[in-house]
């Protein structure tokens, strides 16, 4: 098992002596039969920066990175502004850099490149180089095309994301409730702080959950029907295929719940047409006692409500129980991936391997990420802490080219204390054991490419009027029963379940 990985507040401090000695000596280690070379192996890659300015050839990061691995980095940076636009062109030209970073792995375009042999196929590879080999199992799935890895993946931490109920511990504290684990309690939790003055101003002018929706999708209350329905997103796996939730009854039973709570007054009753900033204001204000997003702005938000109220204190929740199970999201852990086209050479193929087996282990990532150790970062009682130095020499941008292996990374925010970060780490730790998977990332469909998203604002539509009470939830039976017997409609369906069998290699 890899070694628990950095993370930007609390760390382990790993000893020069244990740090692998370079990209040359990793690959004798991992089995790969690279050697070691007279000079450095020159290597041109295309990957993505968001610093005002990219790298310079004098990059001290980039130095160290090639003395570690006995390269010479030809590196074209392009702003993540017009990455996407930039890969396409460069994809159609054919002339392909050798490591080059296709940031959507599910693009038609890379699918079809893939299947044409234009890239390496990595999967019979991967095996002789340990720390990519070490790399989560649900990074190299959810980058996969067809069952196979035609790239490395970009990987993200798998916990932590995703948008799941934070709550107002301080005002629970106060009421005497328990952290909610199931629906009801969510719900009891709700109408308290609707009702029971947890502000203590002794006004009745608060709220349970504050959130918000989109025009085709369920936005920040997603999580309702994804505890109702057991699974992450629109797509369930049962006996080995997908099943469209909008069929389920858990999606019926998410909409009855919501509309109780609409007439009970206990979610923001614009919520159709709020935005992000006046979700968490409301949050930050002290008007509402619930909201959903990812673990980092636990903190965040927190720290601004304890400019004026010290005992504020904002709790990501570990799971709600629902009728299928504990459940909380995991994230797909891929970001992109880094191809390699066929025109490279089996042998350089390999040695290109080497070198990101050397960003996937703890020295590569932390020099990536942080630069040189006492240059640009210290460390005291396990807190990595930047220089002035750090911000200086642009210190960062190679995390993109590197996989990241800490885990924590969603649990830290600036200025965030000790406390606070370990119960994040924690809660991290307890979510790993119920976190459930999009099972459906990168599945494509030609037919709701072209008709989905009209579909997708019908049902949306729909949802809506039923919680706001201008339409029944029998509206919502007949509207099932209708796409049940809709042939288009069911097409998706087909097309996505084919798409997953060839992932799954069948």
């Amino acid at each position: 098992m890899r070694k628990q990985a950095w993370t930007l507040a609390l760390a382990s401090v790993v000893g020069a002596a244990a740090l692998l000695s370079g990209c040359s000596g990793g690959a004798e280690q991992n089995g790969a039969d690279a050697g070691k070379d007279a000079g450095p192996t020159q290597i041109s890659v295309m990957t993505v920066f968001f610093t005002p300015e990219p790298p310079g050839e004098d990059d001290v990061t980039k130095k160290e990175i090639e003395k570690n691995t006995n390269t010479k980095l030809n590196i074209s940076w392009v702003s993540g502004n017009n990455y996407d636009d930039k890969m396409n062109v460069t994809l159609a030209s054919g002339d392909i850099p050798e490591l080059m970073l296709v940031l959507d792995p599910y693009h038609p375009q890379v699918q079809t490149m893939a299947a044409q042999g234009a890239f390496w196929d990595l999967t019979p590879y991967i095996k002789d180089y340990k720390h990519l080999s070490e790399l989560p199992a649900l990074s190299w799935q959810n980058s996969s095309i067809n069952g196979r890895s035609y790239g490395i993946p970009r990987v993200r931490p798998l916990e932590g994301s995703g948008s799941f109920p934070l709550i107002r511990k301080d005002w629970l504290d106060k009421l005497g409730l328990p952290v909610p684990a199931d629906m009801d309690q969510m719900y009891e939790t709700m109408k308290a702080f609707k009702e029971k003055d947890p502000d203590g101003n002794g006004k009745n002018d608060t709220i349970g959950f504050s959130g918000l929706v989109s025009s085709d999708g369920m936005g920040s209350f997603g999580w309702v029907e994804n505890v109702f329905n057991g699974t992450n997103g629109r797509w369930k796996e049962k006996g080995g295929k997908l099943l469209n939730t909008v069929y389920e009854p858990g999606t019926r039973e998410a909409l009855v719940w919501l509309t109780k709570a609409y007439q009970d007054g206990i979610i923001a009753p614009d919520f159709p047409t709020l935005k992000t900033t006046q979700v968490r204001d409301l949050i930050t204000t002290s008007k509402a006692g619930i909201f959903a997003d990812a673990i980092k702005p636990s903190w965040l938000l927190t720290g601004q409500m304890r400019k004026t109220n010290p005992q504020a204190d904002l709790l990501p929740l570990t799971y709600l129980e629902g009728p299928n199970g504990k459940f909380v999201p995991k994230d797909s852990g891929v970001y992109g991936m880094y191809v390699i086209p066929k025109t490279v050479p089996e042998a350089k193929m390999k040695k290109l391997l080497q070198f990101m087996d050397y960003g996937a282990t703890e020295e590569g990532w932390m020099l990536a990420s942080f630069g040189l150790k006492d240059v640009h970062y210290t460390v005291k009682d396990g807190v990595i802490a930047p220089t002035e130095q750090a911000a200086k020499d642009n210190v960062g941008v190679f995390l993109h080219l590197f996989a990241n292996l800490d885990r924590y990374e969603r649990a830290y925010q600036t200025g965030i204390p000790a406390d606070f970060l370990n119960r994040n780490k924690q809660i991290i730790d307890e979510r790993a054991k119920y976190s459930v998977a999009d099972p459906a990332v990168g599945l494509n469909s030609e037919t709701y490419l072209k008709i989905g998203k009209d579909y997708d604002k019908k049902i949306q539509d729909l949802k809506v009027k039923i919680i706001l009470g201008r339409e029944p939830i029998a509206a919502w039976d007949e509207f099932v029963a209708k796409l049940k017997a809709d042939a288009q409609y069911r097409k998706i369906d087909e097309e996505i379940n084919a798409e997953y069998a060839k992932r799954k290699g069948k």
